[in-house]
């Protein structure tokens, strides 16, 4: 894996965007479009989360 590969999965584990160790592993396979939405879920969920006042 080149340095650049190693460093985005570095930074999804530590911000736990993708906490499933299986699709971490393998940077290069294709992933289901469930894991991508659910990825991007988490990142919504956590610039704006469901119980956060309006004001």
């Amino acid at each position: 894996m080149d340095e650049r590969k190693a460093d985005v999965i570095n930074r999804i584990r530590a911000y736990g965007i993708i906490k499933d160790p299986q699709w971490l592993d393998r940077p290069d396979e294709l992933v289901p479009l469930w894991v991508m939405l659910e990825a991007f879920l988490e990142l919504i969920e956590r610039l704006d989360p469901p119980n956060r006042p309006f004001d």
